[in-house]
């Protein structure tokens, strides 16, 4: 059987076709816009954020320590906010045990 991509496209020559068509998009007629060019992730410009935790001491005043992973990450200090929680998100993620063959 041929795929979709290679299935000749028959035209809408009925209404009830055409009313089929509106029912399964919900509506919606057109072409649908593009993607937003959207960075999934901004960089921080927060003084000292990431940097490793080698001392007690954080390098600016408000920084939150985040502990590493127990797999021997080290512990780092992020600004208040998102930076924390992808940070702690990350240290969570790499705790979950790896199945056999490497995948987790």
């Amino acid at each position: 059987m041929p795929s979709r991509a290679q299935r000749p496209r028959i035209p809408e020559v009925s209404e009830a076709q055409r009313r089929a068509r509106l029912a399964w998009n919900g509506g919606k007629v057109g072409k649908t816009r593009p993607a937003a060019a959207m960075t999934p992730f901004e960089v921080c410009t927060a003084d000292g954020c990431g940097s490793p935790a080698t001392t007690g001491q954080p390098p600016t005043p408000g920084m939150v320590k985040v502990t590493g992973s127990k797999d021997g990450a080290p512990a780092h200090w992020f600004c208040p906010g998102r930076c924390t929680v992808l940070a702690r998100t990350r240290a969570e993620l790499r705790a979950v045990p790896r199945r056999p063959g490497g995948g987790r």
